[in-house]
């Protein structure tokens, strides 16, 4: 009981840091910024005393004894070492300063978004990556890549050594791909017709999308941020974020299906493993197979545009007549280099997530000075998509996970994009997929992830999950395979 107790404040810790974090990016009045960082720091201060405290680690040594703990304690007690080894092996100023230094980093990041400026925002941010850099010593050997550390708390067991040879195929086979996918593409392009698709009618749509999906907004809210986000703030309260853009409702949609895979995840959790540390995803690189899963392999169908053009052709009226479900699809699934990472299609975003891994690890390594980071983005932006970025907010201002001191997140995303077209072969597998879709059918796809991968919490590695599911852990090649069927099909 003294453990469960112990447990309990730490998520209760961790719910109240992740609500005054998603207030900061949406809410938060500007003149109230250095206070919260403040507030941040505290609330970081005491979990970090909590995990470090001599009595947790008696009581986890001593319930470690016990044979008839039961599988959800012993994998709490596995998970909560896991904590303690990172809480132990930093000091309690670099913790409270880290979390001031990322509110000051995300107000001078809004701001510079706000004005266009990266010099502005330079200062804070290399502040928050010597502090970054810090804690990845801390973390690591001294013969330990430090850059291994950051990859840790995003994807647990990953590092360089077995991340990049993965990045390494992936990076060789999608350049000359894109370059072949682009110019087929181009003969059957669409685009959106020219009008004002009114931010009302979009969050309607929106909305209505995440309940057909299964989102229980009694357990959750979408809001607006700068960038979409989605974030639990416990286990009953899943908040996530959108944007909206009043020329290309595309925009607002694609968000929601990606942070609805998200939310969806985060309230799929078993009930026996509610208030437990298990009720989380083991690394966010199967977070992120949810959210690239609806984002790529549901909204970008054919079939799907069956039941939903209908839905926009009414909440536009006008705009849209004559559309079919595909010139939808000729309009989405176009292979265009761009300079935005969210923006972009399925072939070129790995790209764009090869580019932020490779300057990641020269800003950690000190290779590279912040200051000279616009430049090198904009450089290797040309040099790997072949087109520059005009102004910093369309290149490195444009995400905001380096300012909130997410550094080693990205590759997160790649992973997840391999992992979602390895489940979404074995759905289709077991599932009309394209037959549910055109009904409107969404649950049915929520249900299948449920029983395959939520279901599981943190009681499995996310490669654990992911080859239970399918077979096979973490390959490439179902990326390739889905991605040039997705394309043979809209020509």
């Amino acid at each position: 009981e003294r453990l469960r107790e112990r447990i309990r404040e730490i998520r209760h810790l961790d719910a109240a840091i992740g609500l005054l974090s998603w207030d900061e990016e949406t809410y938060l009045p500007d003149g109230a910024r250095r206070e919260r960082g403040a507030q941040l720091a505290t609330l970081e201060g005491l979990r970090h005393r909590l995990l470090s405290a001599d009595t947790l680690g008696d009581l986890i040594e001593r319930l470690s004894l016990e044979t008839n703990s039961g599988a959800v304690l012993h994998g709490e007690l596995k998970r909560l070492r896991r904590l303690r080894r990172i809480a132990l092996a930093l000091p309690d100023d670099l913790v409270r300063a880290l979390a001031e230094a990322r509110s000051r980093s995300l107000a001078a990041w809004e701001d510079a978004r706000h004005e266009n400026d990266f010099a502005g925002f330079a200062p804070a941010l290399a502040d928050l990556i010597h502090l970054v850099r810090e804690r990845a010593q801390a973390l690591s050997s001294p013969s330990a890549d430090p850059y291994d550390a950051l990859l840790d708390e995003y994807e647990p067991g990953m590092t360089r050594a077995r991340l990049e040879p993965v990045l390494d195929v992936v990076g060789a086979r999608l350049a000359p791909l894109v370059a072949r996918l682009a110019e087929q593409t181009r003969a059957t392009a669409e685009t959106l017709p020219t009008a004002r698709y009114a931010q009302a009618g979009q969050e309607a749509l929106c909305r209505a999308l995440l309940a057909d999906m299964g989102f229980d907004f009694t357990r959750g809210r979408l809001d607006r941020s700068t960038h979409p986000f989605t974030l639990m703030a416990g286990g009953d309260d899943i908040r996530l974020t959108i944007r909206f853009c009043e020329d290309n409702p595309l925009s607002a949609l694609f968000a929601t299906l990606h942070e609805g895979g998200h939310g969806l995840y985060d309230q799929g959790f078993p009930p026996e493993l509610g208030g437990t540390l298990l009720a989380d995803a083991p690394g966010m690189g199967i977070h992120e197979s949810q959210s690239r899963l609806w984002e790529n392999h549901v909204g970008r169908r054919e079939s799907f545009w069956v039941h939903r053009l209908p839905l926009f052709q009414a909440a536009f009226p006008g705009a849209l007549d004559g559309w079919t479900p595909t010139r939808i699809v000729r309009a989405i699934n176009v292979v265009r280099p761009g300079v935005n990472r969210v923006e972009a299609d399925e072939a070129t975003y790995n790209l764009h997530i090869l580019l932020r891994y490779r300057l990641e690890l020269a800003l950690v390594s000190g290779d590279l000075p912040v200051a000279d980071l616009p430049g090198a983005w904009n450089d290797m932006t040309e040099q790997w998509l072949g087109v520059r970025p005009l102004s910093a907010c369309e290149g490195c201002l444009q995400d905001v996970h380096w300012a909130l001191g997410a550094i080693g997140y990205f590759p997160s995303y790649l992973i997840g994009n391999l992992y979602a077209a390895q489940l979404v072969e074995t759905l289709v597998e077991e599932h009309d997929l394209d037959g549910s879709l055109a009904r409107g059918d969404l649950a049915s796809t929520t249900g299948w992830l449920r029983r395959r991968v939520h279901v599981h919490g943190y009681r499995l590695t996310a490669d654990e999950i992911v080859e239970r599911a399918t077979g096979r852990g973490l390959d490439p090649e179902p990326f390739f395979r889905t991605l040039l069927q997705r394309y043979d099909a809209v020509r």
